[in-house]
């Protein structure tokens, strides 16, 4: 094992710490419901992301000496890149099965609803979400996990329940949570095989950006042409 892949003993309860933090800081810090029509929601969600991946980040970079790259935090290249777009047709077309068996959760913006929020909270929202969970969930709690049991693999499987039950929120504890579960195991395995952490903060990114400022923005402007109803 490598010197930076081992973990001294005297960083485990650190490891073991941060791995609770990890998992346990939406239900701690952002509790109950979280809307995204609400800019103050979206404000408090943006900063409680950021100050978990600031003090996980202090732990893994300041007491535990890790290098970036223990996390997957590396360049990517074309490969990577066609590695993310087999893994995102993937996801579009496991999330379309999954869907036709989950009922649409109230809570959930419509489209319209999205689009009449300002631009840049949104932007903001999917740069923060690409970046701070694909952190807390995939790169340090997948690789805190295997310092402390070996197994890369347990590591990956706490992350995909961990991340699905962070939704529990917005979509319910019922069946809507197969979307963000089947999600979150696709850009896992992503993680797993390409062991690549900015290419799944790309990947995370990507799909908020196209459900929050895409297709909003492709329904307003199509509803914007069409003719009005009435006499």
């Amino acid at each position: 094992m490598a010197p930076d892949d081992a973990l001294p003993s005297p960083h485990r309860p650190s490891a073991a710490l941060g791995a609770i933090a990890a998992v346990g800081w939406p239900f701690l810090v952002l509790r109950g419901h979280h809307s995204l029509l609400d800019l103050r929601d979206d404000w408090f969600t943006i900063g409680a992301e950021w100050s978990a991946v600031l003090v996980l980040a202090a732990i893994a970079f300041l007491v535990q000496r890790h290098r970036p790259s223990h996390f997957g935090l590396r360049g990517f290249g074309w490969r990577d890149l066609g590695s993310m777009l087999l893994a995102l047709g993937v996801m579009f077309a496991v999330v379309g099965f999954l869907s036709r068996f989950t009922a649409r959760p109230t809570n959930i913006p419509s489209p319209r609803q999205l689009a009449a929020l300002p631009l840049f909270p949104r932007v903001v929202l999917v740069l923060t979400a690409g970046c701070c969970e694909e952190f807390l969930y995939r790169g340090f709690l997948i690789e805190e996990l295997r310092d402390l049991t070996g197994s890369r693999v347990l590591g990956a499987a706490v992350s995909v329940v961990a991340f699905a039950l962070a939704h529990g929120g917005r979509y319910g504890l019922s069946s809507a949570l197969l979307i963000p579960g089947s999600i979150g195991l696709i850009i896992t395995l992503l993680y797993l095989w390409r062991r690549n952490l900015p290419l799944c903060m790309l990947m995370h990114a990507t799909v908020d950006a196209l459900s929050v400022i895409v297709v909003p923005f492709l329904v307003t402007a199509a509803g914007n042409h069409l003719p009005a109803a009435g006499v």
